[in-house]
C-alpha cells in the first residue's frame, strides 16, 4: 500500500548509506543476506541477524499461544519475519533475547502470510526443531540495524483502518497522555486496562495512540511529561494495528506484536526532531473520556434464551445488551452476505456520513441461524466475528463466493457456541444495506478495545 512521502528520509533505509556494506573477505560474506535467501530448506546456509523485536502469537481472549515471531535485521539492513512454532517456541525463549544477534542456520523459507506481518519481504523464515542458533559474544554484529521501520505518514494511516495485512509503524511527538482507563472487552468477558497517547508530526497533524492490557498499564506516563518539560518525547510505536472507533476516531491501537521506543537514538528519531517547527511543546495531562467498564457480575440479570429473546420488545429496550449461549447452523443462503462499507468508519456507504469520500471496502453481514434448546432465531453477524469464524476478509472473497458456499463452511464444522447477544435497539442507527434481524452476535464495528478478535495473533487471528 502506497504512503505519501515523510518529511525526512531516513539514512538507515537506504543501503548504500548504511555503515557497515559487505566486503570480499570480511566476515559477513561467510553469511548469505536475507535478500537472497529462496523458497525452500537451507541446511548448508547461514545468516547473521539482530533480532530487532520479537513476541508472541496469541489469542488475547484465552490467552493461547500460537508461535513466537520475530523481526530480522541484517548486515545489508534487510528484513525478514520468523516464526516459531508450538514444538519449538519454548525451546527459542531460552535461546532468543530481543536486542541481541544471532548466527542461524538449518532453517526453512516459505512465503509469507497474508496477515499480520512485521515487514514487506514477500519471504518469511520457519525455525524449527532443526535449527541451530548460536549467539554472537564478540562485535563482529555490531554494525549490523538495531531497528528498522516501515512508517506510515499520519494522512495515510487512514488506508490501514481494518487492514490486517501489514502491522503499522508511526513516530511522532507525544502531545499529551490521558489517564488510564478501562474498557469493556466482549469476546473475553472481562475489562482491559488501556493509555491513550495523543501526537502530532511535522505538519502538526494529530494522531490517537491506544495502548491496550500491559503495554498500557505499564506505560510510565508520569515520567513520561517530567522528560517532556524541557524537550520534546518522540515516540515510535511498531507492530500496531489501525481501526476507526465510533465516537473516537481513528486510532492506533497496540496488538500483541506491539513495541514503542522513546527518544531512541535512532537516524529516525534525530531527523524527526530536526523537523519539527516548535519542538519544546509540554506535555498535557488529560482525563480519560472514554472508559466503558462493566461489572461482570451484573451480567448474570442480562442472561436470555432464544424464546425469550424472541418475545422481547426491542422499542422497549434502549442501549441494553443481552446475552445468550446459542450454536451457529448456518446462514440464510438467500441473503447477500457482504455489504459496501466506508474504509474508515465502517458504516454502510448508503449511510456513512463521513465528510470525505473515502474508499469502499466489503464487510461481512452473515444473516446467520442460532440455535438454543428453547428454538432458533435469525441474527446477524458483523464484520470482524464473522471474519474469525471464516479465515479470511470478506474483501478477498466477496466476488467469487456464494452463500451457500459460506454456509456450507459453516454447517460442516463442529457446532460454534457464542455467548453472547446484542439486541438491535442499540445498533439500529449503525445501519447495514437494510434492517437487520431482531439481535447481533458479537460487538458492534467500532467498540471501543474490542476488534472482534485477537491482536496480532494467529486465526483464530492470523491464518497460520
Amino acid at each position: 500500500m502506497a504512503s505519501s512521502k515523510l518529511p525526512f528520509s531516513p539514512a538507515c533505509l537506504s543501503r548504500k548509506n548504511l555503515t557497515c556494506q559487505t566486503k570480499m573477505g570480511s566476515p559477513a560474506a561467510e553469511f548469505t543476506p536475507l535478500s537472497r535467501l529462496t523458497l525452500g530448506n537451507h541446511t548448508g546456509r547461514r545468516v547473521r541477524v539482530h533480532v530487532s523485536r520479537m513476541w508472541v502469537a496469541l489469542d488475547p481472549v484465552e490467552g493461547t499461544e500460537f508461535s513466537l515471531d520475530c523481526l530480522l535485521i541484517d548486515h545489508e539492513g534487510g528484513m525478514m519475519q520468523a516464526c516459531a512454532c508450538l514444538n519449538v517456541m519454548n525451546r527459542l525463549k531460552q535461546q532468543i533475547v530481543e536486542g541481541r544477534i544471532y548466527d542461524l542456520s538449518n532453517f526453512t523459507v516459505c512465503s509469507r502470510l497474508n496477515r499480520y506481518m512485521a515487514c514487506r519481504n514477500g519471504l518469511m523464515m520457519q525455525i524449527g526443531e532443526q535449527t541451530v542458533v548460536k549467539k554472537i559474544e564478540d562485535d563482529t554484529g555490531s554494525s549490523i540495524l538495531i531497528h528498522r521501520f516501515d512508517f506510515v505518514d499520519f494522512k495515510d494511516v487512514n488506508c490501514r483502518n481494518g487492514d490486517r495485512s501489514f502491522f503499522t509503524d508511526v513516530i511522532g511527538q507525544i502531545i499529551s497522555i490521558e489517564d488510564a482507563g478501562e474498557a469493556w472487552k466482549w469476546l473475553a468477558l472481562s475489562n482491559i486496562p488501556f493509555r491513550n497517547i495523543n501526537l502530532r508530526d511535522s505538519r502538526d497533524n494529530k494522531l490517537k495512540v491506544a495502548l491496550f492490557g500491559d503495554l498500557g498499564r505499564n506505560f510510565d506516563a508520569e515520567l513520561v511529561r517530567i522528560r517532556g518539560q524541557h524537550a520534546p518525547v518522540v515516540a515510535v510505536f511498531a507492530g500496531m494495528l489501525v481501526q476507526y472507533y465510533t465516537g473516537i476516531g481513528l486510532t492506533v491501537r497496540s496488538s500483541s506484536a506491539s513495541k514503542y521506543y522513546l527518544n531512541s537514538d535512532t537516524p529516525e528519531v534525530h531527523q524527526f526532531r530536526a523537523s519539527l517547527p516548535d519542538p519544546h511543546v509540554s506535555i498535557r495531562q488529560l482525563t480519560c473520556e472514554v472508559q466503558n467498564p462493566v461489572n461482570p457480575s451484573e451480567l448474570v440479570k442480562n442472561w436470555r434464551t432464544i424464546k425469550q429473546l424472541k418475545n422481547l420488545d426491542p422499542h422497549e429496550l434502549q442501549n441494553q445488551n443481552l446475552l445468550c449461549t446459542a450454536t451457529l447452523k448456518g446462514i440464510d443462503r438467500t441473503s447477500c452476505w457482504w455489504y459496501w462499507s466506508c474504509s474508515r468508519c465502517g458504516l454502510s456507504i448508503n449511510h456513512c456520513t463521513c465528510l470525505k469520500n473515502w474508499p469502499s471496502v466489503q464487510r461481512y453481514k452473515l444473516d446467520a441461524v442460532m440455535e438454543d434448546a428453547t428454538g432458533t432465531m435469525n441474527v446477524m453477524i458483523f464484520d470482524a466475528v464473522a471474519e474469525e469464524l471464516i479465515g479470511v476478509p470478506a474483501k478477498e472473497i466477496a466476488e467469487e463466493v456464494t452463500a451457500d458456499k459460506i454456509s456450507d463452511l459453516l454447517s460442516s464444522s463442529p457446532g460454534r457456541v457464542f455467548q453472547q447477544v446484542v439486541v438491535v435497539s442499540r445498533l439500529r442507527k449503525r445501519a447495514l444495506p437494510h434492517p437487520p434481524p431482531h439481535a447481533v452476535v458479537g460487538v458492534p464495528y467500532g467498540e471501543y478495545g474490542d476488534d472482534g478478535g485477537g491482536e496480532g495473533a494467529e486465526e483464530t487471528e492470523d491464518d497460520r
